[in-house]
C-alpha cells in the first residue's frame, strides 16, 4: 500500500511539473485578496459587516454596563470589584479592559483601520457608484462612532487617519494624542461626510442596524452634548477636581472652541434639526391619559422588548442564533426561574423614581416605607421585578413551591407559634437556583420577556445604541443650560405626560437640571447612559450609588388570628409587611476622581513613547 501511494504523489508531481507554470500560480477559490474586495460589492459588504461586528453583544453582555455605575449590582462579583472601588490601573482597567465593554483601545482602534481601509479605497472600487457611496457614509459614521466612543473614555486620543503597514516607517506608528478639542472637530468632520454621503439612507430604505442620516444627526448631537459638558470645560472642571488642575496636558480633556452658550446652542441647534424632520424616526406614546397605571407600565415594558421608530441606531438579535443579546432573560432573570440574576437594581436606582403625584420617594416618609412599591412612577413597574410583582408561572420542578409565579424576595412567616422565616424563592438561601440570586433584593424587568415563559429560552432583541428620544433629551439639557426653562418643560413634561407622569413646574434652573437628570436616568436605564452622564455632568462624588451600596430586606409576619400556611404568597390579607434598606458588601464602591477618564494601558503606553497618560495614572 505505502508503494502505491508513493507511485500516485509521483505520478502528480510530474503532471504538474509537466503543465503550463500558470497552474502553479491559480489561486485557491476559498481565498480572498485585499485587492479582490473592491472588486465585487459583495466582498466589500462583507468587510463592511465584519466592521459592524465590533458591536457584537451590543450592551446586551452577560455583565453589563449598568453594573459598572450606579445602576446595578452584578451578583458575581468579577471585575466590577475594582472597578466601582476606583481601584483601577493603568494595568487593570477592570471591566473596562474587558471585550465585553466595546472601549477596549486596540479593538477600536482595529476596527478604524478597517474605516480608514474604506475611505482610501473605495472611489476607485470596480461596483457600482450607489454601493460605493452608502459604504463610504458608512465607513467615516463607524469612524467617527469609534473615536467618540475613544475620547468618552480616555479624552484626547491619537487619530490614526490612514491604514498602516509593517513596511512603514517605525515613527509612522507612533502618534501622540490629538487634543480633545481637535478629536472633537475630527469627530464631526467624519461626521459632515457622512451626511453627505447617506442623506438618501432612511430608516424605510435601509437595512437594519446599518448607519442613516438619522444615525449621523443623532451621533452629531451627542458629541456636542459631550463636549458642552461640564467634563470637559477647563474652568469648571478643574475647580472641581484637584488632578485635572495640576494636570500638565490639559489639551487633553477640555474643548475650547467658542464660549459655553456657543457650545449649548450648538447642541440644540443640532437637535432641533432632527427633531423637525426625524426622518421616519418617532418618539414613543405610550397611550393616552384614560390608561391606569399597570397599562402604562405594560406599554413601556413592552415597548423595549421589539423594533420601534424610536430606534435610530440599534443592534439585533435573533433567537436562531447563539448570541448574548438572545440570553438577556437567563442571564438577568429571577433565580427561581433558573435564572443567573446577573445585573441587578440597586436601591438606590428604585429610590429614583417618584410617586405617581410627582412627590419624590421618602424612606422618612411613613406611608412611603410601609408600601414602596405603592403609587410609583409608571416606568418603575416596567422596569424592576420586586417582591410581590406578579410575574410568569414558574418552571415545572418549582411549581408546587410557588404555583403563583409571583417574585419572592423577601423572607416569610408560615407558623405563627415560631418566629422562623421561610426564605422566599428568589432569595439567596431560598429554593431556586440560590446562588444566582439577587444581593439587592431587586430583579431586571427591562428587557426580560421570556420566550414561551421560559428564561432559559433564547428570545429576539433589540439594543438601541441610539434613539430619538435621547436627542429630545439633549435638547432639553441643552435648553436648561442655556436658562431656556419654559421651553424646557415644554419638552419635558410632554415625555412625563406620555409615561404617565405630572407636569414639572419648577422655575428654578438648579431644581430643574436635577430633576432632568433624574428623567436621563429613568428613560435610559441599561442602555450604556448613565456611566458616562454621572461623569460628564461631575455628580459622581455626591452620587449614592457610586459610593454605598444598598438592597432591601422585606419581610413578612402573620397578622394576627392567621394560622398556618402551607406556602407563602404574596396577600396583605394574611401578612404584615416591613421594608428596611440593607447595607450590600459584595463591594465596596467609592468614587475617586482619576476615574472621571479610563487609563491608557501601560503595554499602549510602552509600545508608543508619544502617548501622555491620563491624570492620576502611571504615577
Amino acid at each position: 500500500m505505502k508503494k502505491n501511494i508513493i507511485f500516485l504523489i509521483t505520478l502528480f508531481l510530474s503532471v504538474l511539473i509537466a503543465c503550463d507554470n500558470d497552474f502553479l500560480d491559480t489561486k485557491p477559490k476559498t481565498e480572498i485578496t485585499a485587492e479582490d474586495v473592491w472588486k465585487e460589492s459583495s466582498l466589500a459588504e462583507a468587510y463592511m459587516y465584519d466592521i459592524y461586528f465590533t458591536f457584537q453583544d451590543a450592551g446586551f453582555t452577560e455583565e453589563l454596563q449598568a453594573s459598572a455605575t450606579d445602576e446595578a449590582l452584578f451578583t458575581h462579583g468579577r471585575e466590577f470589584r475594582e472597578t466601582n472601588a476606583g481601584a483601577i490601573t493603568d494595568v487593570n482597567l477592570g471591566w473596562f479592559g474587558k471585550t465585553q465593554s466595546g472601549h477596549q483601545w486596540a479593538r477600536l482602534y482595529r476596527n478604524i483601520r478597517s474605516c480608514n481601509d474604506f475611505v482610501e479605497n473605495i472611489d476607485d472600487a470596480e461596483f457600482d457608484e450607489k454601493y460605493k457611496i452608502q459604504l463610504k457614509g458608512e465607513a467615516y459614521f463607524l469612524r467617527a462612532y469609534f473615536f467618540h466612543r475613544l475620547t468618552r473614555a480616555f479624552g484626547g486620543i491619537p487619530l490614526q487617519l490612514k491604514v498602516t503597514q509593517l513596511t512603514d516607517d517605525p515613527e509612522t506608528f507612533l502618534i501622540p494624542r490629538s487634543s480633545y478639542t481637535d478629536c472633537i472637530d475630527h469627530i464631526l468632520s467624519d461626521l459632515d461626510e457622512a451626511a453627505d454621503l447617506l442623506k438618501e439612507r432612511t430608516f424605510d430604505n435601509t437595512q437594519k442596524g446599518r448607519a442613516t442620516l438619522a444615525a449621523v444627526k443623532a451621533l452629531r448631537v451627542r458629541v456636542l452634548t459631550d463636549a458642552a459638558s461640564d467634563l470637559h470645560d477647563e474652568a469648571t472642571a478643574t475647580a472641581k477636581v484637584p488632578i485635572f488642575a495640576s494636570y500638565p496636558n490639559k489639551e487633553l480633556l477640555f474643548y475650547t472652541n467658542g464660549s459655553r452658550t456657543e457650545r449649548w446652542n450648538a447642541v440644540k441647534i443640532a437637535a432641533k434639526d432632527l427633531m423637525d424632520n426625524p426622518l421616519g424616526h418617532a418618539v414613543p406614546d405610550f397611550g393616552g391619559t384614560g390608561l391606569s397605571v399597570e397599562e402604562k407600565a405594560e406599554a413601556i415594558w413592552e415597548f423595549f422588548l421589539e423594533d420601534s421608530p424610536d430606534h435610530i441606531f440599534s443592534r439585533y438579535f435573533i433567537d436562531t442564533k447563539d448570541e448574548s443579546g438572545t440570553k438577556m432573560p437567563i442571564f438577568n432573570g429571577p433565580s427561581g426561574y433558573h435564572a443567573f440574576g446577573g445585573n441587578t437594581p440597586i436601591q438606590d436606582f428604585v429610590d429614583a423614581f417618584e410617586m405617581s403625584d410627582g412627590s419624590k420617594f421618602n424612606w422618612n416618609n411613613p406611608a412611603h416605607k410601609a408600601a414602596p412599591y405603592k403609587n410609583r412612577d409608571p416606568r418603575f413597574y416596567a422596569t424592576v421585578m420586586y417582591d410581590g410583582m406578579q410575574w410568569i408561572q414558574r418552571p415545572s420542578d418549582y411549581f408546587a413551591a410557588d404555583p403563583v409565579g409571583a417574585i419572592q424576595t423577601g423572607y416569610y412567616q408560615l407558623d405563627p407559634s415560631s418566629s422562623n422565616l421561610y426564605p422566599g424563592m428568589d432569595t439567596r438561601t431560598g429554593g431556586g437556583e440560590n446562588w444566582n440570586a439577587t444581593y439587592t433584593g431587586y430583579y431586571l424587568k427591562k428587557f426580560i420577556g421570556p420566550a414561551g415563559g421560559d428564561h432559559r429560552n433564547k428570545i429576539n432583541a433589540v439594543f438601541p445604541f441610539i434613539r430619538l428620544s435621547e436627542v429630545y433629551m439633549n435638547y432639553i439639557e441643552a435648553c436648561i443650560e442655556l436658562g431656556e426653562l419654559d421651553e424646557a418643560k415644554e419638552y419635558m413634561n410632554m415625555i412625563r405626560e406620555s409615561v404617565g407622569m405630572p407636569d414639572v413646574t419648577t422655575t428654578d434652573q438648579i431644581e430643574l437640571r436635577k430633576i432632568y437628570q433624574n428623567e436621563k436616568r429613568l428613560n435610559f436605564y441599561f442602555e450604556e447612559q448613565r456611566y458616562w452622564d454621572v461623569r460628564r455632568w461631575m455628580i459622581a462624588p455626591s452620587a449614592p450609588g457610586l459610593n454605598s451600596l444598598t438592597g432591601i430586606r422585606v419581610t413578612a409576619m402573620l397578622k394576627s388570628g392567621v394560622g398556618k400556611q402551607e406556602r407563602y404568597e404574596y396577600d396583605e390579607s394574611r401578612w404584615n409587611y416591613t421594608y428596611n434598606v440593607i447595607p450590600i458588601t459584595q463591594e465596596g464602591r467609592k468614587w475617586v476622581d482619576k476615574c472621571y477618564f479610563l487609563p491608557i494601558h501601560r503595554d499602549e503606553v510602552n509600545r508608543n513613547k508619544n502617548l501622555i497618560q491620563n491624570p492620576g495614572y502611571g504615577e
